[in-house]
């Protein structure tokens, strides 16, 4: 990742990530979800600071998400127009391997 970005800050993110996954997802939403976040932060080792930075405010806001999620009960929610015109193709395909992975991980 980015110099101008801490190394230490990110494995601290990276980790809460984690701890999050384990304290408030079920088992199988869990495998998925730190399978996703490992791919992503290796995948973003070496970005430039500008997309480390907003790699880390999204990762930040799905943080938030996440918890306040699970106070409610429910997980999950539709990406918003605005969002999903924003994707680029590589994003969009792994966005729909995540789906097929999730609704795969439903049947089990």
């Amino acid at each position: 990742m980015a110099e101008a970005f801490s190394r230490t800050a990110m494995i601290s993110l990276y980790r809460k990530i984690l701890r999050l996954h384990k304290r408030v997802l079920p088992n199988e939403m869990k495998e998925l979800g730190d399978s996703y976040v490992r791919s992503e932060f290796k995948q973003h080792k070496k970005a430039k600071v500008g997309e480390v930075k907003v790699f880390a405010r999204q990762w930040k806001e799905y943080l938030y998400t996440i918890e306040a999620q699970a106070a409610s009960g429910t997980f999950g929610r539709n990406l918003r127009e605005e969002e999903a015109a924003h994707l680029n193709q590589e994003q969009k395909e792994n966005l729909k391997r995540l789906e097929e992975e999730a609704k795969r991980a439903g049947e089990n």
